[in-house]
């Protein structure tokens, strides 16, 4: 908000006050139109007893029409002066078309202005009681149109699941309930209150008065001290909105601004349901920090849990490697000229094969880290499938040992639009894995099928499979199993969990079940989207 200098702001008010000032026509059209209106009900009622008169009804029946009138008055009309203005033409027109002297005001016999007095008197009190009604109704109206409002705010609360939807929907009520326009600013993160926004009424006035030097002094003022501040407020200034503080338990969470200079002050009722709506909006605005407290812990929970799990791994998993790349090292390094050549082929072998699993493993904590903090780039590109594969088996063979890796893809060519070294990336773990945990003689099968709209990959084993009781938790984040297996092919967890979330982060799913005939699948899809216009997304060469 820009303060404006006092000239500027006097101007403004001046300018906003001349709008109401017009406003003030309609007012003296209301009038006009209500006292027209009595005249003309009570000139027609006149002209009805007059026929009754002809007719040749009583003087006591003629009265009773009069009083009809003025009913009929206080029931079309606002307020109690046009039912007594009713009254008081009922009572001269009486004295003048029906009492002797006829047409004037004369009173001929002494009775008659004690007459008038009753009739006078019983015409005012009907039309008090009648007006009195109306007004009950429209108060009656009112708090219940209100309470209404009240509820529906509290329903939108309990279902809000921002603080922007909190202040959205207690905007658009307020301005349901108070008929006026309403301004709400709630804190920020550092304490500090926003950009105020804004719901207007009508657009007649100013949409901006909420930014005039002193409205924003008096929001301020509310915010700091957590006091009403405006007309008629506990802190009274100048201005033409009535601010209320948002009151949390600890803390002032925002202030509601409401435009006063449309229908002048607030009344105390309005203030009380001013003071209910604030306290439903502060008890939502906690509720959503609370929230999101809960879920910055939670999420903070998993990368400490996360962190301790890879030094842990790192520690204690990759230990053995190291372990025996140094031990290699160290027999080549002082036993160089006693070594023969086999012996010298065989420990660089092992040099070669430890350090390809601890590239392998640093790649997939680095993928992990990058997965937990949305740093994971996804580049597409047109890739063939068999190229994929092929280049995933390359880099598993050198240290696959005597493990026979099969494939069976289709005959015709199928190309994918998807990031290459990531799909690389999950056939190696999947590869890796069958193993890690089969016997050195084992066959891996790796099948390509096109099924629909998806291209579905194999990677299959005739191992002892997976424990029924590892299937659920077997895509879980540092989830290992020996199996039996020496503990120097024991990975550190990561491989299958980052595997499942580069699939999905293709749009496909990933799978991992117990063949019939012995060993374990992992099965995963990658959508098939046909190339539209220009655009490569994946497609059949061959179709």
């Amino acid at each position: 908000m820009e303060d404006l200098k006092k000239g500027e702001f006097d101007e403004k008010v001046f300018k906003t006050f001349s709008e109401h000032k017009y406003d003030g026509y309609g007012e003296i059209k209301r009038i006009f139109t209500n006292a027209l209106e009595t005249i003309v009900i009570m000139t027609l009622f006149t002209m009805l007893s007059l026929i009754f008169r002809k007719i040749g009804f009583h003087e006591s029946n003629v009265i009773i029409v009069f009083i009809l009138g003025v009913l009929f008055v206080a029931r079309n009309t606002e307020g109690y002066v046009y039912g007594i203005l009713a009254a008081i033409i009922g009572v001269l027109a009486f004295n003048y078309f029906f009492t002797i002297p006829y047409y004037s005001f004369l009173v001929y016999r002494s009775d008659y202005p004690v007459t008038f007095v009753v009739m006078l008197i019983a015409a005012i009190i009907t039309s008090t009681l009648t007006s009195r009604v109306k007004t009950q109704v429209k108060i009656s109206f009112v708090r219940e149109n209100r309470m209404r409002i009240l509820y529906k705010i509290n329903n939108l609360l309990l279902t809000g699941k921002d603080k922007r939807q909190v202040v959205e929907s207690c905007g658009n009520n307020l301005i349901d309930m108070f008929n006026r326009t309403i301004m709400i600013a709630i804190v920020d993160n550092k304490n500090v209150l926003q950009k105020p926004n804004i719901y207007l009424f009508n657009d007649k006035y100013n949409k901006n008065i909420f930014e005039a030097g002193i409205e924003v002094e008096g929001a301020q003022r509310c915010f700091k001290t957590g006091k009403s501040v405006g007309i008629e407020a506990e802190i009274p200034i100048d201005s033409v909105g009535y601010y209320h503080p948002i009151t949390g338990q600890n803390k002032i969470l925002g202030v509601i601004g409401i435009a006063c200079f449309e229908k002048n002050a607030l009344s105390e009722n309005e203030k009380i349901l001013l003071q209910s709506v604030s306290t439903q909006m502060a008890l939502a605005i906690e509720r959503e920090d609370l929230y999101e407290k809960k879920r910055q812990i939670n999420v903070e929970k998993d990368r400490e849990r996360l962190r301790g799990n890879l030094l842990r791994s790192i520690s204690h998993d990759l230990r053995t490697p190291l372990a025996g790349i140094l031990g290699s090292v160290s027999t080549i390094s002082d036993n160089y000229d006693v070594l023969d050549n086999d012996t010298k082929k065989e420990l660089i072998q092992n040099i070669y094969e430890d350090t390809s699993w601890l590239v392998h493993s640093v790649e997939n904590i680095l993928s992990m880290t990058r997965l937990d903090e949305g740093r994971l780039e996804i580049k597409k590109d047109v890739e063939i499938v068999e190229e994929i594969i092929s280049e995933s088996i390359s880099k598993v063979t050198k240290f696959s040992g005597k493990h026979n890796i099969k494939t069976d893809l289709p005959e015709k060519m199928i190309i994918l639009f998807v990031d290459g070294l990531l799909i690389e990336q999950v056939l190696i773990n999947l590869i890796d894995n069958a193993i890690k945990y089969t016997q050195s003689d084992s066959i891996i099968e790796i099948k390509v099928t096109q099924k629909e709209e998806n291209v579905l990959f194999e990677v299959s084993d005739n191992g002892k499979g997976i424990p029924k009781e590892d299937i659920e938790y077997i895509f879980d984040r540092f989830y290992t199993k020996t199996n039996g297996i020496s503990l120097k092919k024991r990975g550190i967890g990561l491989g299958l969990a980052i595997c499942k979330s580069i699939i999905e982060a293709h749009n496909g799913y990933m799978e991992a079940f117990n063949n019939s005939a012995g060993g374990a699948t992992f099965k995963f899809s990658l959508p098939i989207i046909r190339s539209d216009g220009n655009e490569y997304k994946a497609f059949d060469l061959n179709s």
